[in-house]
């Protein structure tokens, strides 16, 4: 019965925890004595946040029926993948409000949501107060829903949890863009801090050529992005968050095709995503290298990929996504590099090859 969630597939289970004790500095939640390891954040094969902490001795009292959301993300897919993974069961939980811990209590302590968390929410049709909590808390009647979706062993979701993302889906889909599009998900606006693949612009100005919509999730508000990705046909792009909320939405005819953009395996949680929600995935794979910060042994989300981009073209007509080659050359990006390492305060980035795979 209190088996950690997702160990043996991910279970719709709910919990109710009488005079539950939550500790946010760790995470942890704690009742009838012990630790409540359901409660805990799973991430890959374990556990990242709520699996130690402390249960403080004169905690605050909060009466009544709360359910707890589990770890807060300020990060645009980490909150998509990790902060909703528990809210499936809100709507019919009879909860006065949600309780989310942060990430951490150092730093910054927003008093709550931002303006496209609330947004989120609202689509998802959740209009409950949500609390971040920054000092222990003791709750009266605590709901803890199992963890439905996250990286790694949950990536394709729980069923309650892949119906309940379902909501995001426009009724009105095609308001914004026709049904049938080919859309790029660009990164080439987010700031130089934050990495995508060498060349971005140059392969964009080269797919609208032949047909794709460059389109820039982050300068649009969550309701057209949502209208975006219901409506495209095809959706390309290199791995990133704007996948995992377009994925939240997949439906059996759409077809998505990130770009590979690492060496690491980041992108199998997207396309577990997609599969888990019934839609086709193809991944292109033309990395060459990976362009790391000073002192990084290997990529991370500021890294930057090299394509091949003979290969990156052919991988594109192989899939039938373009009609021609793109025709973008090699090499060419120094001025690029230049302007990156000016980004991290001067510090070039270095060169690291990524082995061939067969």
């Amino acid at each position: 019965m209190d088996h950690p969630p997702g160990r043996n597939g991910t279970a719709d289970r709910i919990w109710h925890l009488a005079d539950a004790r939550i500790d946010p500095e760790h995470g942890a939640v704690f009742s009838e004595g012990r630790l409540r390891i359901e409660a805990a954040l799973q991430r890959g094969n374990g556990y990242y946040r709520g699996w130690r902490g402390t249960a403080s001795a004169n905690p605050r009292r909060l009466a009544g029926r709360h359910v707890y959301g589990g770890t807060l993300f300020f990060h645009f897919g980490h909150f998509l993948t990790e902060s909703l993974s528990r809210l499936w069961a809100v709507a019919d939980s009879g909860a006065q409000s949600i309780l989310f811990t942060p990430k951490s209590l150092r730093g910054r302590q927003p008093p709550g949501l931002t303006g496209w968390q609330a947004e989120i929410l609202d689509r998802l049709g959740i209009r409950l107060p949500v609390c971040i909590l920054y000092e222990p808390l003791e709750v009266e009647d605590l709901v803890v829903p199992a963890q439905g979706f996250g990286l790694g062993p949950l990536s394709q979701g729980s069923p309650a949890f892949r119906a309940f993302a379902r909501r995001l889906r426009p009724a009105d889909a095609g308001r914004v863009m026709p049904e049938g599009a080919k859309v790029y998900l660009s990164r080439s606006r987010l700031p130089r801090k934050t990495g995508s693949i060498l060349g971005e612009a140059r392969l964009e100005q080269a797919l609208a050529d032949q047909g794709f919509t460059i389109f820039h999730p982050q300068d649009h508000p969550i309701d057209d992005q949502l209208q975006v990705f219901s409506a495209a046909r095809h959706l390309v792009g290199p791995e990133g968050s704007a996948f995992h909320l377009a994925g939240l939405i997949a439906a059996p005819w759409q077809e998505f095709t990130p770009i590979r953009r690492r060496s690491a395996p980041d992108h199998l949680n997207i396309c577990n995503q997609i599969r888990g929600m019934g839609a086709r995935v193809n991944v292109v794979d033309a990395l060459v290298a990976e362009w790391l910060r000073p002192g990084k042994s290997r990529a991370d989300d500021m890294s930057w990929g090299e394509p091949d981009h003979a290969a990156l073209s052919a991988g594109l007509m192989d899939l039938g996504l373009i009609a021609r080659p793109l025709g973008l050359g090699a090499g060419g990006h120094a001025a690029e590099l230049d302007l990156i390492g000016q980004a991290h305060k001067g510090q070039p980035l270095q060169r690291a090859a990524v082995p061939a795979r067969a």
